[in-house]
């Protein structure tokens, strides 16, 4: 009976430090990818000027139109995705991957 107890704190012990670990691991992967991911504002083209369609995060900035496109339905393949780059200029991606400031 005693050697049943103690098992079960044993197993009872592994799991808990494991569902800790995991939880922190979980909070150092989301922290991690916030700071990677670059928020990238999806724009349509209409009349000659662009019209906000919303927001989206990336990875890859050279990514952003295509994840525009993918995410707003919308968009029908022809959002750009912009953002603001470290020297305060907006960037811009067609499809292609293409860079341009708008």
């Amino acid at each position: 009976m005693e050697e049943s107890r103690q098992r079960r704190r044993r197993y009872f012990s592994i799991a808990l430090a494991t569902l800790c670990m995991m939880s922190a691991l979980l909070i150092s992967v989301t922290a991690a990818q916030a700071e990677d991911s670059i928020e990238v504002e999806c724009s349509l083209k209409v009349d000659g000027d662009y019209v906000s369609m919303s927001n989206v995060d990336v990875y890859d900035a050279s990514e952003a139109a295509r994840t525009c496109n993918a995410v707003y339905m919308d968009c029908k393949g022809q959002c750009i995705g912009c953002y603001i780059d470290e020297n305060g200029d907006e960037s811009c991606y067609d499809t292609g991957g293409k860079k341009f400031q708008k």
